[in-house]
């Protein structure tokens, strides 16, 4: 009986340590230039991802020696990270786990669990 008790009760322990207050947000540590330094999806090394404080988002493309600039909007909601990008008429939208390596450097998976890294500019 002790032990059912027991195991009812670290059962529980850890159901409620799942309801534990969300972390801080991280949008702080987003902010700023961030560099691809390797690629897993199809975003070239070198592409530069600018993350503004008021949730515009400028990603900077080099394409044959010339810089391709999209303009969008990011929302950082816990790990995940959604984009809304546009390229003249036609529009993006990826939505993205944000996965931090300290301060200088992060993470992006998306859903075909394809990863980049980046490293923040200084």
């Amino acid at each position: 009986m002790k032990t059912l008790l027991a195991a009812v009760f670290a059962f529980a322990a850890l159901g409620l340590a799942g309801i534990a207050p969300a972390k801080a947000d991280d949008t702080p540590k987003l902010l700023g230039k961030w560099e691809v330094t390797k690629s897993g999806s199809d975003t070239p090394v070198g592409t530069v991802i600018e993350f503004a404080k008021d949730g515009k988002l400028l990603v900077t493309i080099n394409n044959e020696g010339k810089d391709l600039k999209l303009d969008g909007t990011y929302k950082l909601t816990g790990k995940k990270i959604a984009l809304k990008l546009s390229l003249n008429e036609q529009k993006i939208e990826q939505d993205l786990t944000v996965t931090f390596k300290g301060d200088d450097g992060l993470e992006l998976e998306d859903a075909d669990k394809k990863v980049d890294t980046l490293k923040k500019k200084k």
